[in-house]
């Protein structure tokens, strides 16, 4: 090994060693912060994840009066030009862009220093490798933001976590593989609805349930273009998917199972705890619904198994990750993107402050990872071969953590958890933990295969004629071209013409800026 090399490797271990060694003094610093999906109560004299925060790190979190995270975006926005900010805060900056397009220029967010960022190596990489945070870097040549991606290992999920339950013992008992292409998918849901599936010899069954086109619409990347997002061909062409007529294949076939029964004529209409139940009470063999390892849990156990108790539902579930578009074509998932959320800072925080909660951050990514765990040798034990497993009384019960540790909000800064749920060596659920695992591992090596990346950089436009395209109701216009009469093609030619007036001058601004930024 040449020596620079060995000097750097030398040199990166040290770092990663002490990164979390802060300059911590014994003066505790207090910081105001907001959580995302739950608010949390500091109590370090009755919480010890509290005091174990506050010993090792020199924080005292102190809960935001207003949780904006879970408030109209306006308020967070007002808070902001009002200098109102929590010092840490939790931002959709993907669903709200405005905390990128406004809070950046207008300086209503703090920069991260790049010599702190140094400091802490797996940040460091972390924001050298997340593709959203690249990007708002070339754009305003700098780090304003904290990637909170939903899984804090970013090779678990490559692409969105969508799936198309499936009751793998109908396909057995009617003699037939899994699906994996739309054209398959409409044969089985034919049969399902068809060839009585259940053996009770009543035309009682159906095919494709679920809640609506919103999440199916992931799977139109059977088609190798990112149907709900923008997307650039081989010429440097800006367009936006879901009008590109590679999805007339899709629709046709998603027309011809609503012609002939087998696609749940309410569709449209059903929301995700509707399908489920018509999926957990045996009357449809396919629904769709979001599929990480945490739902694939629930919709096992929670829905299914709790409708069905007597079974175990891993006999009878299974589950589509991705489709091709026609028989021998390779299914294919949208990509997901990796910074939907972010953990940004008011302008007033302080260096030292910041330093601090870089620490804390660094710590979660790393040595602290199983941190939303619990405390380790008091939730969860670390075995022999690795395996972390939760400790439980003499019932069975692992202690509720939410109520145990009041605080443990804090520790999901870094993630949404996905990865939790998703690891192997993590005993992460009560029932069927490995038959969980096992399921999404294998459909996520099919969606991480060949995922379809959309452009994110249009997301980011901050101009009237790209964010006011959306009011173009494609998912209802597609609704329309299903369920009608008059082909597809034509229908959804007309769509596209009438399209023009949203996203004519959306494309055009487009292009615009993506010359400017060079995307």
């Amino acid at each position: 090994m040449k020596l620079w090399k060995l000097f750097a490797l030398v040199m990166a271990l040290v770092l990663a060693m002490t990164a979390t060694a802060l300059a911590y003094d014994g003066e505790i610093l207090d910081i105001t912060a907001d959580s995302d999906d739950n608010p949390f109560t500091w109590d370090p004299a009755n919480d010890a994840m509290a005091a174990y925060i506050q010993d090792n790190f020199g924080i005292n979190f102190i809960q935001s009066e207003v949780n904006y995270y879970n408030n109209d975006f306006s308020a967070t926005q007002m808070a902001a030009q009002d200098g109102n900010l929590p010092e840490v805060f939790t931002a959709d900056i993907l669903y709200y862009t405005q905390e990128i397009t406004q809070f950046i220029p207008e300086e209503l967010v703090a920069e991260i220093p790049q010599e702190l960022i140094d400091k802490y190596p797996l940040t460091k990489a972390r924001l050298e490798n997340d593709a959203v945070s690249q990007l708002v870097h070339n754009m305003y040549d700098g780090y304003y933001f904290l990637p909170k991606p939903d899984s804090a290992d970013p090779s678990i999920y490559l692409a969105e976590r969508k799936g198309l339950f499936i009751r793998k013992d109908w396909l057995e008992t009617l003699g037939l593989e899994m699906p994996n292409t739309w054209e398959e998918l409409y044969e089985v849901c034919h049969a399902f609805t068809y060839n009585d599936p259940d053996q009770n010899g009543v035309n009682d069954t159906y095919g494709l349930t679920g809640d609506g086109l919103g999440t199916l619409r992931y799977f139109f990347a059977s088609t190798g273009v990112s149907n709900r997002y923008w997307n650039k061909d081989a010429d440097g062409n800006w367009f936006f998917g879901a009008l590109d007529d590679s999805n007339i294949e899709v629709l046709q076939w998603l027309r011809k199972m609503y012609e002939d029964g087998s696609l749940d004529p309410d569709f449209a209409a059903t929301t995700w705890k509707q399908g489920l139940q018509k999926f957990s009470s045996n009357t449809f063999g396919v629904c769709v619904r979001n599929a990480d390892a945490d739902w694939i849990n629930n919709v096992e156990v929670e829905y299914y198994g709790a409708a069905n108790p007597d079974v175990n539902p891993f006999d009878r579930v299974s589950l589509i990750g991705a489709l091709g578009t026609n028989k021998g074509d390779q299914p294919r998932m949208e990509a997901y993107i990796s910074c939907m959320v972010a953990v940004q800072f008011a302008p007033e925080i302080t260096e030292e402050k910041m330093d601090r909660f870089l620490a804390f951050y660094e710590y979660l990514l790393g040595e602290g990872k199983y941190m939303r765990m619990g405390l380790e040798g008091e939730d969860y034990t670390v075995e022999a071969d690795g395996s972390i497993k939760k400790i439980r009384d003499e019932n069975g019960n692992a202690a509720n953590l939410a109520e145990k540790y009041p605080c443990i909000p804090v520790t999901h800064w870094t993630s949404w958890g996905f990865e939790m749920a998703a690891l192997p060596e993590v005993e992460y659920f009560d029932q069927y933990n490995d038959e969980t695992k096992a399921l999404n591992a294998a459909v996520c090596a099919i969606r991480n295969e060949n995922p379809v990346y959309p452009q994110v950089g249009p997301m980011l436009i901050d101009d009237d004629a790209v964010t006011d395209a959306s009011a173009f109701n494609i998912t209802s216009e597609y609704w329309t071209i299903i369920s009608g009469t008059d082909p597809v093609a034509d229908m959804f030619a007309d769509m596209k013409t009438r399209a023009e007036a949203y996203y004519g001058p959306a494309t055009e601004k487009v292009t615009e800026i993506a010359a400017q930024y060079g995307w």
